[in-house]
């Protein structure tokens, strides 16, 4: 087994701010928001975002084809936490989303897989107020801010 590290720089680009809705529902609500930057991962977003920013981000990072690789190598994508949810692409493929409350997810890659890839992470935390669905949020309290909070690696598998 190999392990490598995705920590950055990850190109980050806010969205939408977004609400929480009764029905347990994100909706984008406002278009109006930060200007993209760049961050280093593992990292909630404040320092970038500010703590009272609620919404969706778009953090995308550039890899390339790790080396070594043959036919019966598996390739994980292996993602720790999130705060709140999140979409996950790679090279423009959907893989799958990370679910409220949900710890490490782990997708299998190599399919996907080119010799320089593109993944890209849509990381929500929508704003909620007293009308809102309750928002589970893994360890955290409404007061921090959301991001990509663990590692994320590249996982390779030799059977």
């Amino acid at each position: 087994m190999h392990t490598i590290r995705l920590r950055g720089p990850w190109q980050y680009t806010p969205l939408a701010h977004t609400y929480w809705t009764e029905a347990g529902v994100s909706t984008e609500c406002d278009t109006d928001v930060p200007a993209p930057g760049r961050l280093t991962l593992p990292s909630d977003w404040e320092p970038v975002l500010g703590k009272d920013f609620r919404g969706k981000v778009l953090f995308q990072r550039q890899f390339n084809l790790p080396t070594g690789l043959n036919e019966s190598s598996i390739v994980q994508l292996s993602v720790e936490s999130v705060d709140a949810m999140a979409t996950l692409y790679l090279n423009h493929h959907t893989l799958g989303n990370i679910l409220l409350e949900q710890s490490s997810v782990t997708f299998e890659i190599q399919q996907h897989l080119e010799p320089t890839n593109l993944l890209e992470i849509a990381v929500d935390l929508p704003a909620t107020d007293v009308h809102s669905a309750a928002l589970p949020r893994r360890g955290r309290t409404d007061q921090q801010a959301g991001g990509i909070t663990g590692e994320i690696q590249l996982v390779i598998l030799e059977e």
